[in-house]
């Protein structure tokens, strides 16, 4: 069963600042929806920032190594539930854009991202999903969602840690109305045994965790290959014991 993400408190950490970062406010002029503007392709990285422990100094590292250029807008309705930290509602209402042509490795860069925090012994991965909405401008421009607003896909990231998993589910905004928020699920089998590992590990730390975490990954893999491997084998060996 669903469960909704914890609970989030107001601190500097979690708080909406889009010029820590430079980030370019989109103009969108007389446009009506979203694809009036070409170039851009639009995402939410509320869930990166919340339950994460992505920060601005993260998107640095990002921005550094692709010279990568970030927009964003605030709309007047609400795009999603459930972002909200106290009485901050400026994640349910924003999108950032990437330029279509940044987009790839903007995406790679962020999904090879592992984050330690080793003293809780928590890991971070990050997944891309891909939802569809409503069109916010549209949905602005038109003052409500009605059956002739149409529907509009945009880019978001999923949170996977060795404790639980945050990511949206499409069933659960699926009724006319309803506004899309993300749930919290248990982590991947995989995750946790890999995490209990690192951790294992006497004196890690994060100059050696990311190294050593590639290396249990790997060794996870081998050991799935040859588990596979032998079950296929065992398989033809009853196969022509019964021939």
């Amino acid at each position: 069963m669903e469960k909704v993400p914890p609970k989030l408190k107001k601190d500097e950490f979690y708080s909406f600042k889009p010029f820590r970062v430079p980030k370019y406010k989109v103009q969108f002029s007389k446009a009506n929806k979203l694809s009036d503007i070409a170039g851009y392709r639009w995402y939410t990285p509320a869930a990166l920032y919340l339950w994460g422990r992505f920060t601005e100094s993260t998107l640095s590292d990002i921005v550094s190594r692709m010279d990568l250029q970030i927009f964003w807008y605030r709309f007047d309705k609400p795009i999603f539930t459930g972002f909200s930290v106290e009485q901050d509602q400026s994640w349910n209402h924003a999108l950032w854009a990437c330029r279509e042509d940044q987009w790839d490795k903007f995406i790679d860069l962020v999904l090879e991202i592992v984050q330690f925090d080793i003293p809780n012994r928590g890991l971070y991965h990050y997944a891309l999903q891909q939802v569809t909405v409503p069109d916010p401008l549209n949905t602005d421009v038109q003052g409500m969602v009605t059956s002739k607003t149409p529907m509009t896909e945009i880019g978001a990231f999923a949170v996977l840690t060795n404790r639980g998993q945050y990511a949206f589910d499409s069933k659960a905004f699926s009724n006319a109305g309803s506004l899309p928020r993300m749930a919290s699920y248990p982590p991947d089998k995989k995750h946790v045994a890999a995490a209990d590992k690192l951790f294992a590990i006497p004196g890690i730390d994060q100059d050696r965790a990311f190294e050593s975490y590639k290396n249990i990954l790997n060794n996870t893999l081998d050991e799935d290959y040859l588990t596979e491997a032998q079950k296929k084998h065992n398989e033809r060996i009853s196969r022509n014991r019964q021939s």
